[in-house]
């Protein structure tokens, strides 16, 4: 009778793990490319005006690649109410943009940025840490194709925590969690990044070939202005949006 059980029950189990999906198959299954997108853009500090800037550039700049106004809601520090850059405000526009199960969601932050704490939001006097943006984006985001833009010193710590990495998000950062990135003063329009992923961004390009033009873009760019250590941008990809193209009309 021993015997009869054990063979039964290992004959169950074999059953179950040949009839389960594993985690690694499920977590790999691509996600489609939304039909449609809903943008945040943020200027986290205003210390200069190439974050303002950079910002607006970037809402032109999705307009022309076919998102609508109203699916776009622009923070910045300079800006007072709802219209502030805070942790608060960027849940509550994504949340009322209210991404459909077709849609994406990108995020663009540009700002200062410090050594292991993440890009400055002024108006909290505090830093949008890993973990705070992974809450930011998985509430009206989650499961949904989502493409992340960090701009900033130091900004590579968005792509290598854990807590920010998944797989429908691609981030894009400015620099490696140890560099500064460059070309943020009063005499520049844009830091050199950020100029950079503005000139890249083209229709129908996977968002790794736009990083790869990026980088290319800042590689001359810091060259030309004598950087010894350059910032070294970095990207996170992952295994559900491999294949994602840049917004689609």
């Amino acid at each position: 009778m021993n015997r009869a059980l054990l063979a039964a029950t290992l004959c169950a189990l074999l059953l179950a793990c040949s009839t389960a999906p594993s985690q690694t198959s499920a977590s790999r299954e691509k996600l489609p490319q939304p039909t449609g997108w809903k943008a945040v853009l943020v200027a986290g500090d205003d210390q200069e005006p190439a974050f303002d800037n950079a910002v607006d550039a970037m809402a032109g700049r999705l307009a022309e690649l076919g998102v609508p106004g109203s699916s776009i809601a622009i923070l910045k520090a300079s800006k007072r109410g709802a219209q502030a850059a805070t942790g608060a405000n960027v849940a509550t526009a994504l949340a009322a943009l209210n991404p459909g199960a077709t849609d994406g969601c990108f995020l663009f932050i540009t700002s200062h940025g410090g050594p292991d704490s993440g890009l400055v939001m002024k108006r909290e006097r505090s830093y949008l840490d890993p973990g705070e943006l992974d809450r930011l984006l998985s509430r009206p985001c989650a499961k949904r194709p989502t493409v992340v833009i960090t701009s900033g010193c130091f900004s590579g710590i968005y792509a290598q925590d854990r807590r920010v990495v998944a797989s429908n998000r691609t981030i894009l950062t400015a620099a490696r969690r140890d560099r500064p990135s460059f070309g943020c003063n009063a005499e520049r329009r844009f830091t050199v990044f950020d100029a950079c992923v503005l000139d890249s961004l083209q229709g129908g390009l996977t968002w790794q070939a736009v990083m790869r033009k990026t980088r290319s873009c800042v590689s001359a760019q810091e060259q030309a202005l004598g950087v010894e250590a350059p910032s070294s941008p970095q990207m996170s990809v992952g295994a559900a949006v491999s294949d994602l193209v840049v917004f689609t009309r």
